[in-house]
């Protein structure tokens, strides 16, 4: 008859796997740790891209109120010259001639202001956007870095 091979004994057999599980419980503890700094680094960056945009935002939104204002008070200002002068038009025809000249001048402005704004506000858009993109960018890399 064949002897059956006999085994490490089992306080051996525990030994062996202790040590096994200790070195692949620090190796696992190191790869935590890794990744949560990492994870900090990565929100901490993130808060800053976000406050980087909130002041972008905040510094486009004052210069388009900037803007604003001192084109309200432009058209104010025709808006009441053109009435003076609309009433002291010596004739009808000539007081319909300033308004009509006034609506004219006043709609071109408008739709040239409205373009201006409509190009801040896209360019703004774009500014304020990239920190962040940049930070998505970021975490696509790191999430594919994660796949095996």
């Amino acid at each position: 008859m064949a002897t059956a091979k006999k085994s490490a004994s089992p306080a051996d057999a525990f030994e062996t796997t202790a040590a096994i599980n200790a070195d692949a419980f620090k190796e696992g503890y190191e790869k935590m740790t890794k990744g949560m700094n990492e994870l900090a680094d990565f929100n901490r960056n993130s808060l800053e891209a976000f406050a980087a945009s909130a002041g972008l935002f905040a510094k486009s939104l004052e210069k388009a109120a900037s803007e604003q204002s001192a084109f309200l008070k432009s058209s104010y200002d025709e808006g009441v010259a053109a009435v003076k002068a609309a009433t002291s038009s010596k004739s009808v025809q000539d007081a319909l001639e300033v308004q009509t000249d006034y609506l004219r001048s006043a709609l071109e402005k408008n739709i040239s202001h409205m373009n201006k704004l409509a190009d801040h506000w896209v360019s703004t858009g774009k500014e304020v956007v990239e920190p962040m993109k940049v930070r998505y960018t970021e975490l696509v890399e790191k999430i594919q870095s994660f796949r095996p």
